[in-house]
């Protein structure tokens, strides 16, 4: 199966996408290339020059000490082996871990980047998400402080593994709790497949399980829309990555096996889910009740503290329990039952609420702080869109088509999960959280941000938290 969208022919790729449905009217894709090549690193330096990176610049190269490699050879000497013999003096930013080992997308790695930024910088970014994330935050942030407007980026990805490469958007712990900042795209993209495919297998996996949260999440943005609660909806996103489901069963023994062709394809649905959401205007496309269940976990990881698991990987399996969910609310929910006035609590509810969940990960009241910050935005809409909701119990059954059409069953999610050898329970996540962590996660992810969510539902439904939590996680 061929992308109906292909972005390797990126002047062919912007005329095409144009014509979709809920493209933004009068706005470009600034994206000068994208490129998907066995070979893409030896097209580095004229890369660099598409990106108006020329060897009188200060080139900042931004990595962290992970060890990569390809073909058997170490990959970041390789690069800058590649740069210098072209007439580059690469100088390299050193991302340096925290306590846990591991870097993480904060203000404190962010500033360390913008710090050795000068007016006539370009930065290339060698790593996966995280590292392109920081780097792009840090460009971001410099040239809206320095008031420049052109500060060239170019995205050297190492992993298949999330959608971080091409989006415009950089997730960012706040005080501990993950926000998703605007921020900028790249001005060329380098997908190297020899590079991607030597990748650990995890990474590659996790870029697979970071995709399939569509599978609840284009619900959940739909449900949101149907009940006032977000006006930025449209299919723009679903109809530029196409079906998900039947190009990962194509292409999940090539993605397993390391092919370069299946290699290139999952590159290029990354690409188009970071483009999806900017395009977008919001991540909402790809990033549900699911994510904010990832974030929680990664909240706790933070708190604990201890390594994140492999977001992507995480999340596909998070994805596992909102599609159970999708399931269970399908078959048990009966809109004659509910008691409009209960689903209405008050702000001095909820803040009482979420000061309480999060007291025991942070007694300083901190994260509740910022948690309630975002959240009290969508508990006025909630309000404010009453006579929504109202309407929805009544057309419940044209609402649950729809929503069926759009909620894949978690039994295709399990299927993909399967055949590119993926961990399939939460217990096989590098480091593993507890199982009451997981519940914890699942029962208290709409109270840290403002997306409305299936989520939201059962909280102000006042669904039986304990029986779904033993009806959604059976099996995980």
């Amino acid at each position: 199966m061929t992308l109906q969208f292909d972005p390797q022919d990126i002047d062919r790729f912007k005329a095409n996408i144009r014509g979709i449905p809920g493209y933004p009217s009068g706005e470009e894709l600034p994206i000068r290339a994208m490129v998907f090549e066995p070979d893409a690193l030896a097209r580095l330096p004229g890369l660099l020059a598409l990106a108006g990176v020329t060897p009188d610049k200060q080139l900042s190269v931004v990595m962290d000490h992970t060890p990569m490699a390809r073909e058997g050879k170490e990959l970041k000497p390789l690069v800058l082996e590649v740069l210098k013999n072209a007439g580059w003096q690469p100088e390299v930013i050193w991302l340096e871990p925290d306590s846990t080992g591991q870097v993480h997308t904060d203000f404190s790695q962010i500033n360390c980047v913008k710090a050795r930024l000068q007016p006539n910088s370009a930065v290339l970014s060698i790593g996966s998400g995280t590292v392109t994330d920081i780097a792009k935050h840090a460009c971001h942030v410099y040239q809206q402080e320095q008031q420049i407007s052109s500060l060239p980026f170019v995205v050297y990805q190492t992993a298949n593994s999330v959608s971080a490469y091409t989006s415009n958007m950089a997730p960012t712990f706040v005080d501990g709790v993950k926000r998703t900042l605007p921020s900028r795209y790249p001005d060329v993209l380098v997908c190297d497949l020899k590079t991607l495919r030597d990748a650990p297998q995890a990474m590659t996996v996790a870029g697979v399980g970071d995709l399939l949260a569509a599978f609840g999440s284009y619900a959940d943005w739909w449900l949101a829309h149907r009940l006032g609660m977000d006006s930025t909806y449209s299919e723009f996103a679903q109809t530029l990555m196409g079906p998900l489901d039947d190009i990962f069963l194509e292409h999940a023994e090539g993605i397993k096996a390391g092919t370069l062709e299946s290699t290139s394809v999952l590159a290029k649905l990354i690409a188009l889910a970071g483009i999806a959401m900017s395009l977008s205007h919001a991540t909402a496309p790809l990033s549900g009740y699911e994510h904010v269940i990832s974030h929680v976990l990664d909240l706790i990881a933070e708190r604990t503290p201890r390594p994140l698991a492999q977001h992507g990987t995480q999340v596909a399996l998070a994805t596992l329990l909102t599609t159970n969910a999708y399931q269970i609310f399908f078959d048990e929910f009966e809109p004659a039952e509910i008691n409009l006035e209960r689903c209405y609590p008050t702000e001095a509810q909820m803040r009482a609420r979420i000061d309480e969940a999060f007291r025991s990960l942070d007694p300083s009241g901190r994260v509740a702080a910022e948690c309630w910050s975002d959240y009290k935005i969508k508990l006025e809409s909630w309000h404010a869109h009453r006579a929504d909701f109202e309407e929805a119990l009544r057309d419940w059954p044209v609402i649950r088509d729809r929503l069926r059409t759009l909620a894949k069953p978690p039994e295709i999610t399990a299927r993909i999960l399967h055949a590119i050898s993926s961990p399939a329970r939460f217990e096989d996540l590098t480091p593993a959280p507890a199982e009451a962590e997981v519940e914890f996660a699942f029962k208290n992810a709409p109270l840290i941000r403002h997306r409305f969510t299936l989520g939201d539902m059962f909280v102000f439904l006042q669904w039986d938290q304990e029986a779904l939590w033993t009806q959604a996680s059976k099996n995980l």
